[in-house]
């Protein structure tokens, strides 16, 4: 057998084995991804205040009109009292 071609395949036996590797890897780096950003979501609905309710209302508004101005019931208002 030609040795070349034994040499070729044993590269490529090692080059398959790390792809699959890798590929692991990266799946499991997109599933942490993945998890910090759903816990940056809930973070800023949370700190927003808003409902499941009104954060399903507001991502429906965006999806017809993404550029929409904001309603009311969704901007954060804070009451600056006066001094006297």
């Amino acid at each position: 057998m030609n040795p070349r071609l034994e040499k070729l395949r044993l590269e490529r036996e090692k080059v398959s084995e790390k792809l699959a590797s890798l590929s692991a890897r990266l799946k499991a780096l997109d599933e942490q991804i993945l998890k910090l950003e759903n816990t940056d979501i809930i973070g800023i609905v949370r700190e927003n205040g808003l409902t499941i309710e009104q954060l399903a209302s507001l991502m429906a508004m965006l999806e017809k009109k993404p550029t929409a101005s904001l309603p009311d019931e969704f901007r954060k208002t804070e009451e600056i009292e006066d001094e006297e």
